[in-house]
């Protein structure tokens, strides 16, 4: 079974992220950019779902940019979830080019979209 690592700070949309995901999937949570490194350390998801805004509000863009710079963690699809205003086309081009992440969502996320992008993911990391 594949492991799927939510990083969120709000402990009420890990709760309804592990509902949606926990029979296809293990999920474990990290509330903290510090305690997911700590958890990765001692376990490697399959894929990471980032919440952009946790101890500060950089927090899941420096994450994702830590993980995608380090060799061992690279290849972990991440979807960062942004609880910010829709971006503009503008904004989010500029975001994939500074934040290393496979997906951004908007938060609260739409569970069928996430639920269809983590199978894309996985399945794009399994090849």
């Amino acid at each position: 079974m594949k492991t799927i690592l939510v990083v969120d700070d709000d402990a009420v949309l890990v709760d309804a992220l592990r509902a949606v995901l926990e029979g296809e999937f293990e999920v474990i949570a990290a509330s903290t950019g510090e305690e997911a490194v700590a958890t990765i350390s001692q376990r490697t998801p399959d894929l990471i779902i980032l919440d952009v805004m946790m101890t500060y509000p950089s927090e899941g863009y420096d994450l994702a940019n830590l993980l995608k710079k380090t060799s061992s963690t690279s290849s972990i699809p991440i979807v960062m979830l942004t609880g910010v205003d829709k971006m503009t086309d503008l904004r989010a081009q500029m975001e994939k080019t500074w934040v290393q992440c496979d997906r951004f969502l908007t938060k609260p996320p739409d569970l069928g979209e996430l639920l269809a992008t983590v199978h894309e993911l996985v399945a794009v990391a399994r090849t």
